[in-house]
């Protein structure tokens, strides 16, 4: 416990200092089943039968040759609704089963490929079945937590408030959980002198709303207390959720030009 006290006044020493200072300034294809292991066995490897009456010979131009199919299948369905013979339905239904077999071939090679080519499938690194995204989600989570752990050790919040304002009123208590739950020094300063519960021991403000050009409140900013540099996060009410995007916004702002 002793410990844990004392690493957080080595990191809010030094944000208290600057918030003093403020009063005053501010600064390859193979053949065998070992190297072509992803397509496995030969279920889904069937022929797969084209219906007779075929479409338009493929062409030398691929978008051409879309074009001239789905003028094809439509004519023949514009035929069959407006002259609804035996014929112009049948050539109809065979033109759009072979559309069909097309796509169902189509679907066929992309998982083939997919399961050849593991990097050019997205569901990997993005998956969309249900379990997959839990894992994917925790582990976004984890990550995200860290950079806002890391943003907390070198930097506070600095959150000005007037104990009259309903919005200062609703927002304090959130920023109270958020800012316990990663450890990030929060400096409250009351602008009307007043302190509101989530923060009783509040400094009044001597300047401080001047100096970072607060017009509206709530207003909060993060503060580095050795660069100065104070970047602001939000003016009005926030939900959680909305905060901690915001926080992480700056976070990957500050790993970005770390790099």
């Amino acid at each position: 416990m002793k410990a844990y006290v004392f690493a957080h006044l080595r990191r809010a020493i030094p944000l208290f200092v600057c918030f003093i200072s403020l009063t005053c300034t501010f600064h390859a294809e193979a053949e065998t089943y070992y190297d072509q292991h992803a397509v496995g066995w030969h279920w889904y490897r069937d022929p797969i039968r084209h219906p007779r009456n075929p479409l338009p010979p493929i062409q030398t131009d691929p978008v051409q040759q879309m074009r001239v199919e789905r003028e094809t299948v439509e004519r023949a369905l514009d035929a069959a609704v407006l002259m609804p013979t035996r014929d112009n339905i049948k050539r109809y239904i065979v033109l759009q089963n072979q559309t069909s077999a097309r796509a169902s071939h189509f679907a066929k090679l992309w998982q083939v490929v997919l399961l050849q080519n593991p990097d050019l499938d997205y569901s990997i690194a993005h998956p969309t079945n249900q379990l997959a995204r839990e894992v994917y989600l925790d582990q976004e989570n984890s990550n995200e937590d860290a950079a806002i752990k890391k943003l907390a050790a070198h930097s506070g919040l600095f959150f000005f408030y007037r104990s009259t304002c309903p919005y200062c009123q609703r927002f304090a208590p959130i920023l109270k959980d958020f800012s316990e739950r990663y450890g990030i020094t929060v400096v409250p300063i009351t602008t009307d002198g007043i302190a509101l519960p989530s923060f009783p021991h509040s400094h009044p403000d001597t300047g401080q709303s001047a100096r970072f050009h607060v017009t509206v409140e709530p207003a909060l900013f993060t503060v580095d207390p050795y660069s100065h540099q104070a970047v602001p996060v939000s003016y009005g009410l926030l939900s959680e959720g909305d905060l901690r995007k915001r926080i992480l916004e700056i976070a990957d702002h500050f790993q970005g030009d770390s790099k």
